[in-house]
């Protein structure tokens, strides 16, 4: 995903620039017709446009997914990568959202931390014990629930005299906490398991590693999750994405850039926890590639995983796709096997990188040098598995101008098509052979807009008409882009677009989604609906930003709520549809959000597709109304009859800025009505609408 940092001017070279005047708003006609056509049709939309993108880490905007949305894991830095203290000042720093510490118990000095052959990483903690008082560690800060069963793990060593006690308390009484007591150290690493069952609900439970007896003893990792975990999975997160249908989902994001796929394969206790430079945070590299596969098939999808080519080797590359999709007889599917995975997994889609083009890139290079580099990893990963799909890293003109990547290669704010700065035009140009999907990505400002005088991003009072069509206008953008790059490069016609990253900048993850950011993001959808011939894939930023959660419940947000609602309901055959209404140019000059056509359709203020089902049985209209009042609108079939009432599908909210979150009474529902047959149809301000007529 994109760090965005200062944002710059946006223009078009070979495609014609607006005035810096800004015009007139539009107006829509007293009448507003739609006529749709069902004989014309385009290509179906594939279930992967639902998909999702999924990395481990993030800033402190968006936390650490894993840990925070799909783990079970309730303890932190399970491994011991940060020294055991008191000080609250972890270096590295960390910048998850919130993070736990370990804790000294007694006399700090009692703790050191051995690099001597340790466990799991650089270091183990050593704690030195006495018959006079107890020495050790603590954890504080995790939830537990009443009556609920915690099952527990720890690797240990230590003198034969000594007795560890490990303890979990919700509360400071007493009887608020109970124990398990392991009595015979050995002298080597061994794992010991335990089961704790709560009985009362906190939210600042305690885990206490206790020893006494003179000597010493070792940790080398511990573990305590609940009961209930499906694979170490939540089994409400799962449930919940499952329910999505999403069709496929990206690993990997900026962390892959210095991601070492042989970190997270192997005994999970013994997995190193390693720094993420890229998010400056911790990877515990507990969920890892099997993890992962695991997951895609809890939640019934394809997984897409970027591979390595930051500061990653093409070797690498391949040995991962060796792991992954080689036989149980090869080097590293022998390894796989040693694993607990026998099978070859047989993941088609890998992506050579991810967003390479960006500065903010950890091994960024120049458009000659990557390009080099892309031929160089698909040849050695193709020549272990010949049947895998590739992803190049690409980035259309509008990418590249507003990320500043165009800037810092030739001091020109504006990207040019056939430059050094036109990185999708590269790759298509040097490494088409070796390349069967392009990724794009595009991130939308909720209250910022480029101004072109001003050439940056500049906070703008927008009505929700405007603002929500930015992602539709990056869709459409695109679409233009492509469009000039095969009448540039014949040979290209055929290479489709997986959009792997997509979503507001602003209001991505944490904060959660508003109703207005769902109506962008349903306009997006609209737009890739519009463009099935280019975009065959896409990855929604981030599959757990459809949920609203906390360490114990999930629920959708309205996000999930749109996901849900398109997939299972919304057909899969586009149609044609005319209205009397086009989209009108925008208020402010063209810039990096801004096409030349504008998207949305021809029935503004509303945003509307059509699509058949797969059974051609039944006609789906999606009608996104982006204003604050009611719009009527006249729907004309053509060569076609309805029978019996329209069945409407509405996503509501009590405000634009209603959200739906964890604990708290849903402010965005999905309701469900029939309605009689009529060629009129009034769509409620702020709503997203799918109306389902049955054919005759």
């Amino acid at each position: 995903m994109i760090m965005i940092l200062r944002l710059v001017q946006f223009g078009l070279i070979g495609i014609v620039l607006v005035s810096c005047k800004q015009e007139k708003k539009g107006k829509a006609p007293d009448e507003l017709k739609a006529t749709i056509d069902i004989q014309s049709r385009a290509e179906p939309i594939s279930p992967k446009i639902y998909g999702m993108f999924m990395e481990q880490l993030g800033n402190v905007d968006v936390g650490d997914l894993v840990d925070d949305g799909l783990w079970s894991e309730l303890l932190d830095d399970r491994k011991f990568f940060y020294p055991i203290d008191l000080v609250d000042q972890q270096i590295p720093p960390n910048k998850r959202d919130t993070t736990n510490q370990w804790r000294p118990i007694n006399d700090p000095r009692a703790v050191v931390m051995d690099s001597i052959k340790p466990y799991a990483g650089i270091r183990s903690p050593k704690i030195r014990t006495s018959t006079k008082v107890l020495e050790g560690i603590s954890q504080s800060g995790f939830p537990v629930i009443a009556d609920k069963k915690y099952n527990g793990r720890i690797v240990l060593k230590g003198s034969p005299g000594v007795t560890v006690t490990i303890g979990l308390s919700w509360g400071k009484g007493p009887s608020q906490k109970t124990s398990y007591t392991i009595s015979k150290l050995a002298k080597r690493f061994s794992k010991y398991n335990f089961t704790f069952t709560a009985k009362e609900t906190s939210d600042n439970a305690k885990l206490e590693i206790t020893g006494s007896g003179d000597g010493e003893f070792s940790i080398g990792a511990v573990s305590l999750m609940p009961e209930d975990n499906i694979n170490g999975f939540r089994p409400d997160v799962i449930k919940l994405l499952r329910d999505l249908n999403s069709g496929i989902y990206r690993w990997g994001g900026n962390m892959s850039s210095a991601y070492d796929w042989r970190d997270g394969v192997g005994d999970p206790d013994q997995r190193p926890p390693r720094y993420e430079y890229a998010w400056d945070a911790l990877e515990n590299n507990d969920v890892g590639t099997d993890e992962m596969l695991m997951f895609a098939k809890l939640i019934n999808v394809e997984l897409c995983i970027s591979a390595n080519a930051g500061l990653g080797d093409a070797n690498s590359a391949a040995e991962w796709v060796e792991y992954v999709n080689g036989s149980k007889d090869s080097r590293m599917g022998k390894r796989r096997a040693e694993n607990g995975h026998a099978d070859p997994y047989g993941v088609k889609l890998w992506c050579v990188g991810n967003e390479m083009y960006g500065w903010w890139q950890l091994g960024h290079t120049d458009l000659k040098s990557y390009t080099i580099k892309h031929n160089q990893f698909a040849e050695k990963m193709r020549a272990v598995d010949p049947t895998i799909k590739l992803i190049a890293s690409g980035a259309t003109i509008d990418e590249m101008t507003i990320t500043e990547c165009a800037f810092k290669v030739t001091g020109k704010v504006t990207a040019e098509y056939d430059s050094v700065s036109d990185w999708t035009g590269g790759l298509l140009r040097h490494d088409l052979r070796n390349i069967d999907y392009m990724s794009e990505h595009f991130y939308c400002s909720v209250d910022q807009r480029f101004d072109l005088k001003k050439g940056k991003y500049v906070k703008v009072d927008e009505p929700l008409v405007d603002w929500t069509r930015r992602p539709a206008n990056r869709v459409r953008a695109k679409a233009e882009h492509y469009e000039e790059y095969h009448r540039r490069i014949p040979a290209s016609k055929k290479i489709p677009v997986y959009m792997d990253e997509w979503a507001f900048f602003t209001n991505w993850v944490h904060p959660l989604p508003t109703l207005g950011v769902t109506i962008g993001y349903a306009r997006g959808l609209h737009e890739m609906f519009r463009h099935t011939d280019l975009i065959k894939m896409a990855g929604f930023t981030f599959g757990t930003s459809c949920i609203s959660f906390d360490k114990t419940n999930a629920v959708y947000n309205s996000s999930g709520l749109l996901f849900k609602l398109y997939q299972s309901q919304f057909g899969t055959i586009p149609v044609k549809i005319t209205g009397n209404s086009p989209q009108p140019a925008p208020q402010y000059p063209i810039g990096g959000d801004q096409p030349t056509i504008n998207a949305g359709g021809d029935a503004y203020p509303l945003d509307m597709v059509a699509a058949l089902t797969s059974d051609q049985k039944a006609l789906t209209i999606a009608i996104v109304n982006p204003t604050e009042t009611d719009q009527k609108i006249t729907i004309q079939l053509s060569g076609v009859k309805t029978s019996g009432k329209i069945k409407h599908y509405m996503i509501s909210g009590t405000s634009i800025n209603a959200r739906n979150i964890v604990g708290k009474k849903p402010q965005v529902t999905t309701s469900e009505s029939d309605l009689d047959p009529t060629e009129i149809l009034v769509v409620a301000p702020a709503t997203i609408n799918i109306y389902r007529y049955e054919l005759d």
